[in-house]
């Protein structure tokens, strides 16, 4: 009765508003945006004094805001460039809350951030609901993957027909802030995209975002371009991109065409238009994308009831026949009785076979024969080294496997090949696939040439920097967990951690196999006063990991642009630890930020490295080990190493085995962990010399 007599003391005008708003609006609340998200806007816009003019004639001032430059003969301060861009997220605010009501869309605090954030940029285009993000949105968004929401979001980069690097990375950190609420994220060092130019045709979507580390899968096929076969999507220096490579850099692809019209000879096929024939094979197969190339290119068929029959055993000639072929050499005649006796004379004549050693072509072929048939008729010689495999010790699989022919099965943390097995149709199918779209390993020796190749560049090596040891062909993938197969190391697994993860059960973490940590002790800020800051869970952090019996090491966020910022960072760092002790390294994590007003933006690789010695010699005066950390571009381009060999190194590099050329204690090999006992994804790491 009590809810019954508020509603009926209710003013008319109030119940007149309620019966014309939409029924859906009326379960939506609405906001206005937090100071954290303020905050952001503020940091990837960065504040200019002076009013600037854009590239059509637009002024702004502050933090980005319109204004006309004579209003502000004097400049503006900090203060007043705020209160301006509060009033203009006002409109932003009212826009994104209309959409809610209109809709009927809930959301969180962050989400409602995030999409004013990109409204400030991007005016209310994405409202369309033709759009993606609107889209999902509109039809439920926890329908939708994480990386279809990052695309939805993240394809707002452009200027014109190309992505900006600083677009980029907002819309990546936006999109990670709708999808976990987290204000710093690593949106941008998760993903990596591919720009497709197609090249007088038409592509649905031209930037792609693929999380790193993962193999691209099926790239995009372009239409229109006046019938014209497409042939492939090819980078600046002619390589072909054929979706079986990892993202780790973003790329720039062509799309190139043939002069004939559609299915003209030596052209790769379109498979735009083809229709799956076989009852028994799904897209979500493993062997889909395999079977349907060698299917469309009439290399393989399937059997008379419309069935594939990927798991069934091939018989030797099929084998040898699929195998050679697509190595490109031609059909063969019969020579005796059999139908595939003209490729097994073929086989023999090449040396993949000793004569006699294949007795029934009818019968099942073993997989380590066809491993030798395949890597003989590719013209690949046996190669010395470690075998990736833990079943089969073998030239000729080990060449294979680094041609990215071969990849085994992963089990409990080793990788298996099993050589005497039979193999099946969906298996071949492999196979051939690679082969046909196989092109050799390009050769780059740094020891030799005295130059490394990263990018579009050629770094000098450093002859007096320690070069990496590890043989890459035994490092497997289970999992979160990396895996080191050599019996001359000991390896360890790690995370490192932040307030990115919020609250942690390291009891969990214990128990699911990780054994130390490295935690966040504070950053500086990226902003022009680079102020310091403690990370909000280093103290509990380092309290739960040590309790949990993890070793624990430390990490600070560096922004320094001077030695003397260097320094006060180190001195920040030991006032905050108090004399804890630590049994992994307190590591100097200086990244550059791209960011438009980056403080770090243009400083120079000597002031980088002062920087650098500097934090490590005043934490070792301590009676701390001291570690620097960088990836690639920064070890490579813009620290000089050859000044940091009495300091430990942590590499980063998100991939499934690394191929950094000097040499590192630690490697991070991804930021998507996950793990029991912490709710977003984690950056992990191994130790090949725990400390």
């Amino acid at each position: 009765m009590k809810s019954l007599k508020k509603i009926l003391s209710l003013s008319l005008s109030v119940l007149l508003v309620l019966t014309l708003m939409p029924a859906a609006a009326l379960a939506v609340e609405t906001f206005s945006i937090s100071d954290e998200g303020i905050a952001l806007i503020e940091e990837y816009e960065g504040f200019r004094e002076e009013p600037y003019m854009d590239d059509n004639g637009n002024w702004y001032i502050g933090y980005g805001t319109s204004c006309d430059p004579e209003d502000y003969p004097d400049g503006i301060s900090k203060k007043k460039a705020e209160r301006l861009l509060e009033e203009a997220l006002e409109s932003k605010e009212e826009a994104v809350n209309r959409l809610l009501m209109d809709y009927g869309i809930s959301v969180e605090q962050y989400q409602f951030d995030a999409m004013v954030s990109m409204t400030y940029t991007l005016g209310t285009q994405w409202m369309d609901p033709t759009t993606r993000f609107c889209g999902y949105l509109i039809q439920g968004i926890e329908n939708y993957s994480e990386v279809e929401v990052v695309n939805a979001i993240a394809t707002w980069c452009h200027s014109g027909n190309d992505p900006l690097d600083h677009l980029v990375e907002r819309r990546l950190t936006e999109a990670y802030l709708f999808l976990y609420g987290e204000y710093e994220n690593d949106g941008p060092d998760n993903y990596r995209y591919i720009h497709f130019d197609p090249n007088g045709g038409d592509v649905e979507h031209k930037t792609v975002f693929y999380p790193v580390g993962q193999v691209y899968g099926e790239l995009p096929t372009p239409t229109g371009n006046d019938g014209r076969t497409f042939l492939g999507w090819y980078t600046s220096d002619g390589t072909q991109l054929t979706g079986g490579e990892t993202a780790e850099e973003n790329i720039w692809v062509t799309a190139k065409w043939d002069g004939e019209g559609s299915g003209s000879a030596g052209s790769d096929m379109d498979f735009s238009d083809w229709v799956n024939p076989y009852t028994d094979v799904k897209e979500s197969d493993w062997y889909f994308t395999y079977v349907r190339e060698l299917s469309a290119r009439n290399v393989l068929g399937g059997y008379p009831d419309g069935t594939f029959r990927a798991t069934s055993p091939l018989t030797a000639g099929e084998a040898l026949k699929l195998v050679l072929l697509g190595a490109g050499y031609p059909e063969a005649e019969p020579t005796g009785s059999h139908w595939a006796s003209g490729y097994l004379a073929l086989a023999e004549s090449l040396g993949c076979l000793t004569p006699g050693e294949v007795q029934d072509l009818d019968s099942p072929i073993s997989r380590m024969v066809i491993a030798r048939v395949a890597a003989v008729a590719m013209g690949l010689e046996e190669r010395e080294g470690a075998s990736p495999f833990a079943d089969v010790d073998s030239g000729y699989t080990l060449a294979l496997y680094e041609e990215g022919i071969l990849n085994g099965t992963v089990l409990g943390g080793k990788r298996y090949y099993y050589p005497d097995s039979s193999i099946n149709r969906g298996e071949v199918c492999a196979i051939v696939s690679r082969i046909l779209n196989w092109t050799p390993a390009e050769k780059n020796d740094p020891a030799q040439s005295g130059y490394i190749a990263y990018g579009n560049k050629y770094y000098p090596v450093h002859r007096d920097v320690d070069v990496c040891p590890y043989n890459t062909n035994l490092f497997v993938l289970d999992g979160s967990i990396m895996y080191y197969n050599d019996p001359a190391y000991t390896t360890a697994i790690g995370i490192d951690v932040s307030s990115h993860q919020g609250e942690i059960d390291w009891e969990k973490v214990a128990s699911s196999g990780v054994e130390f940590a490295i935690i966040r002790l504070g950053y500086r800020g990226y902003g022009s006063e680079g102020t310091l800051n403690l990370d909000p869970y280093f103290t509990q952090n380092i309290a739960g990991a040590k309790a949990a019996g993890l070793k624990v090491g430390v990490y600070f966020f560096s922004q320094a642009i001077t030695v003397a910022e260097a320094y006060e960072e180190a001195l920040f760092v030991l006032e905050n630890l108090g004399g804890e002790s630590l049994d992994y390294p307190l590591a100097y994590d200086w990244e550059p930020i791209s960011g438009v007003g980056a403080r770090t933006d243009g400083l120079d690789s000597v002031t980088l490295t002062d920087c650098a010695i500097t934090f490590c010699q005043t934490v070792e005066l301590a009676g701390y080990t001291p570690m620097v950390y960088y990836n690639k571009p920064v070890g490579y381009g813009q620290y000089d190493v050859s000044r940091l060999t009495d300091y430990d190194v942590w590499f980063a590099q998100y991939a499934s085995k690394p191929d950094m050329y000097y040499d590192y204690r630690i490697w991070q090999y991804t930021s998507s962990g996950s793990l029991p006992g912490i709710s977003t994804k984690v950056d992990m790491n191994i130790a090949f010399i725990p400390y």
